[in-house]
């Protein structure tokens, strides 16, 4: 009914009392004023606090329909009958036999018998005639039928009141605009005008309207130069109506803190109320709830960016001429508090924040290794050096192999291994024939001497501490190291490996030199002063047997011989690994154990 004259039926100030100065009280039926000769002040009883929304209000003055005033007569006290007790009829004859016997056996007078009678009956007349004076007043208040020639009139709480066309009518008008099944107009949600709307009306028409048009929010992460934005883009926002629908609805209808308490009636006050929300309205805010897990989404995507392990310092490159390194710059590892930032960024949603900016705690974690601990601890670990023969081919295959391994390479956790690293020893590469062992024979073969250098490898690999693979010795020991300390390969089947066992890479230089092999690993140092070394000895001598084998060969000229095999003693040979503190021995283990088994000597003959 918004803007549609209620001017007409809405009088200002005064101009709604027509019967003043007397009391105006209003019922369904209508207005009932109190005549001026029979006003007199009274203060209406008004509550304090409204009864809740669908509740009945026992001391409003507004009459209503359900009203029992036959109850509220009847339990007026406007008769008190005398009763007398019941005698027996014995009892009663002779009462009436002494009475006539003292009087004589008089009788009353007619005329006396019918004075009683005349005022009985003029009692009875005069009190019917006032019930029916009373009958046509009260008939707006009993039957709902007015007098059109004369006042009309009513008893409410005690008080005979005067039926008002005119108050009558404006009450019904108002009457009609508060029973009205919607929101008063005047009321808002959100800054959405909800007045003149049902409760559905206003849940479809609050419910079209996005949460972060109602409640813009922004919430902006920094991290360093980074910045991520929170806002309605990445995290939904869902508006939480809750019970601010029937809040809105209750407005007017229930009791309120806005309504000044007067010597009106609650009706009336309420009226007033609810015509002063067309002027000063009421704004209701609904809540706001978040997505958290898209929070958290945000969060994680904040976290894989910063978040990283930390970065230790390594070698960049190494001059194995100037035996010199170059190396990388460590970094930090950088933790954010997940969780803390996340509370962060919901506080400030839940506070409606806009454009409000959180950091998050970072927790930095150094390196293990730096690149001044590097550079200081990176050293030659462990050298070895083997004498070669005066025998030219078997001196260009070792430093044919030597070439080949020079500047190897092994990062954490990685194997060499000696037949990749050089390959096929073949004369293409520019291997020459040269004495090796097969079979327990010494024989000529391509690349042979090479197995010096896997020895010699192998002794700096174990003075390194390195984690030795696979090893394999010899048929009988060799004369360029001690018993128990070489490593024989042969292609494809033997091989000699070790793994780099440290946490930085490795780097083996091999060179040979005036007849002079030499093996050298760079690394992470053992430890300030600490050295290791590696000590043989034989715990068992295995003697070869007195006689010779003699084996006929028809290949060979008829009465010549040879000794293709030669008579060999063998050993059982324990080495040790022994680690040294500045000198001074500190603790020993047993490395290997090797068999070289004894040989028979062997005799060809034709």
């Amino acid at each position: 009914m918004a803007g549609s004259g209620l001017g007409d039926f809405f009088p200002q100030g005064n101009e709604r009392h027509k019967a003043a100065p007397q009391q105006i009280f209003d019922n369904d039926q209508g207005t009932f004023a109190a005549p001026s000769d029979l006003f007199r002040t009274m203060t209406a009883p008004i509550l304090d606090e409204y009864p809740a929304a669908g509740q009945t209000r026992s001391n409003d003055f507004v009459f209503e329909e359900n009203l029992l005033w036959n109850a509220s007569i009847a339990d007026m006290p406007v008769f008190q009958q005398r009763k007398s007790p019941v005698r027996s009829a014995a009892a009663t004859n002779n009462t009436r036999r002494q009475t006539r016997s003292q009087t004589g056996n008089r009788q009353p007078k007619d005329g006396h018998k019918n004075w009683h009678s005349y005022l009985y009956v003029a009692i009875i007349t005069v009190c019917f005639l006032c019930m029916s004076v009373i009958a046509v007043m009260m008939m707006p208040q009993m039957a709902g039928y007015f007098w059109t020639d004369f006042d009309n009139f009513a008893f409410i709480n005690g008080e005979l009141l005067r039926y008002d066309p005119e108050s009558a009518a404006l009450y019904k008008q108002y009457r009609s605009y508060m029973t009205r099944d919607v929101i008063y107009p005047g009321v808002f949600i959100n800054g959405v005008n909800v007045g003149d709307m049902t409760v559905e009306q206003a849940r479809e028409a609050l419910g079209s309207v996005p949460a972060k048009a109602v409640n813009p929010y922004s919430v902006t992460v920094s991290i360093g130069d980074k910045r991520w934005t929170v806002d309605g883009n990445n995290v939904p926002a869902i508006q939480n109506l809750g019970n601010v629908l029937e809040r809105a609805y209750a407005i007017g209808r229930t009791n309120t803190t806005d309504i000044q308490i007067t010597h009106q009636t609650p009706f009336r006050q309420r009226t007033d109320y609810v015509i002063g929300l067309r002027e000063n309205g009421i704004n209701l805010t609904t809540e706001v709830t978040y997505d958290t897990a898209a929070v958290r989404a945000v969060v994680d995507e904040i976290a894989a960016f910063v978040n990283r392990e930390p970065i230790d310092a390594q070698i960049l490159s190494f001059d194995y001429k100037t035996r010199t390194f170059t190396f990388t710059e460590d970094q930090p590892g950088i933790q954010i508090d997940s969780e803390g930032l996340y509370q962060r960024i919901i506080h400030e949603l839940d506070q409606g924040s806009q454009g409000a900016v959180v950091t998050a705690d970072l927790t930095l974690t150094p390196a293990t290794i730096t690149k001044e601990s590097l550079a200081s601890n990176f050293t030659m670990i462990a050298a070895y050096t083997t004498d070669t023969t005066s025998e030219s081919n078997r001196n260009t295959n070792i430093n044919l192999a030597c070439q080949a391994i020079n500047g190897t390479a092994i990062m954490p956790g990685e194997v060499f291994s000696f037949n990749k690293t050089t390959g096929q020893r073949t004369t293409d590469k520019g291997y020459r024939s040269a004495g090796a062992i097969a079979a327990g024979q010494s024989i000529e073969e391509v690349g042979g001497g090479i197995c010096q250098v896997s020895s010699t490898i192998f002794n700096a690999a174990a003075r390194a501490d390195l984690e030795i693979v696979e090893r394999s010795p010899h048929a009988w020991p060799s004369t360029y190291v001690d018993r128990g300390e070489d490593a024989t390969v042969n292609w494809p089947n033997l091989d000699f490996k070790f793994k780099n066992n440290t946490s930085a890479p490795i780097f083996l230089i091999t060179y040979y030199s005036d007849r002079k092999m030499s093996a050298e690993i760079w690394g992470l140092s053992l430890g300030n002063g600490v050295s290791i070394d590696l000590e043989s000895k034989v715990v068992r001598t295995i003697e070869p047997p007195m006689e010779i084998n003699y084996v006929n060969n028809p290949e060979l000229p008829f009465g010549t011989s040879q000794t293709t095999v030669k008579a060999r003693t063998g050993y059982v040979v324990e080495t040790y690994k022994v680690w040294y503190q500045n000198g001074q021995e500190t603790k020993r283990e047993l490395f290997y154990t090797t068999t070289y088994k004894a040989y028979q000597q062997v005799v060809e003959f034709n």
